[in-house]
């Protein structure tokens, strides 16, 4: 205690009578406040991990940190604006563009482009946030593409900002983008992989109050001729003939069926991924006659976005009559009839959103 007491007297006198500090000697230079004179020891600043560092709070110019995880430890300077590696190798990337916003249901879908310099170290994520609302959403990618907001208020007018992130830190937001108004989506709009052919009402599986939700077809066939069973008559179970019910249905017939999925219908509506969602079916009775009555409209988008038209000609339901027979709708009339499982007709998927 008496050695720690005489020490802090000795830097005080120091202090007091040059202005100055020294540690280890007695005459510190007069270009220094605080002189540190050894042969043997090192100064050792704040040591902290990345984590930390980005917590610091207000960080002042001049700060300085060494990061114990960052390629292997790293000096670290706060600049006043930025942080970088003391030799400024790597810093905060540029700010990234925004080349596009598209609004959906509650949703815009904002395209960027990457900065012309990740600042040295790669970039790992970007983060397009709204105006109002401060809304968020994020992409775990280095390079250009597309974020999707959701959550937003249908409409409500939205700008974007789009900052990107690398190991140092986050980067000066974009420019702010145009205006955009999230729209509710209606029949005939090309959403999530396909065509909205219906939307549920009050007392549909599916239907929440407040909420959009309905139905999408795919934009093509998945098979122009293709039989109902796995080459067995058995009962699947799956008799629902409702809209909001042909999930279900092909879940009951791919259990009892099996997984070979392009030797029957509803195994390989399930098995087609457009738009990269997996969770397509063959549709119910009502379901597919809703597709029949929107056939037009359906065409429509689908031939607007690489896909084709319906065929004049019968397409399974998922819907069964016995272990013999499956419901099918005529796409040349208003007509559905019940067929041998084993006859072999159209196949075009459907999904809920």
């Amino acid at each position: 205690m008496k050695q720690i007491f005489t020490f802090l007297v000795a830097v005080l006198i120091t202090a007091s009578t040059y202005a100055q500090v020294g540690i280890g000697t007695s005459s510190p230079d007069g270009s220094a406040a605080l002189d540190i004179t050894s042969t043997t020891k090192g100064l050792l600043i704040p040591r902290m991990t990345n984590a930390q560092r980005l917590a610091i709070a207000s960080p002042v110019a001049g700060l300085q940190v060494f990061v114990t995880d960052f390629d292997g430890g790293s000096f670290m300077f706060y600049d006043g604006t930025k942080w970088g590696t003391l030799s400024f190798t790597k810093t905060i990337p540029e700010a990234p563009t925004i080349s596009g916003v598209a609004s959906g249901n509650t949703e815009v879908v904002i395209s960027f482009t990457a900065p012309s310099s990740d600042g040295g170290a790669a970039i790992t994520s970007y983060t397009a946030t709204s105006n109002p609302g401060a809304i968020t959403g994020t992409v775990s990618q280095e390079g250009s593409g597309d974020i999707t907001v959701t959550g937003l208020t249908t409409g409500t007018g939205y700008t974007f900002t789009v900052t990107a992130t690398n190991t140092i830190g986050t980067s000066a937001p974009s420019a702010v983008s145009s205006s955009v108004v999230p729209a509710p989506l209606q029949v005939g709009d090309f959403y999530q992989g396909g065509v909205v052919f219906h939307l549920f009402v009050p007392g549909e599986t599916g239907y929440v109050s407040g909420e959009t939700h309905g139905l999408i077809a795919a934009v093509a066939d998945q098979s122009s001729g293709i039989q109902w069973y796995n080459g067995s008559y058995v009962t699947t179970g799956a008799t629902a003939t409702a809209i909001g019910t042909g999930s279900a249905n092909t879940d009951a017939i791919i259990s009892v069926q099996g997984d070979t999925q392009s030797d029957y219908a509803a195994g390989l509506a399930r098995a087609y991924t457009g738009g990269e969602y997996t969770d397509w079916f063959l549709p119910s009775k009502d379901e597919l006659h809703k597709m029949y009555l929107k056939r037009t409209t359906i065409n429509a988008t689908a031939l607007a976005n690489d896909g084709s038209i319906f065929a004049t000609l019968l397409y399974w339901s998922s819907t069964e009559y016995g272990n013999s027979w499956g419901v099918v709708q005529r796409f040349d009339s208003n007509n559905f009839s019940y067929s041998d499982k084993g006859y072999s007709y159209n196949v075009r998927a459907v999904r809920a959103f």
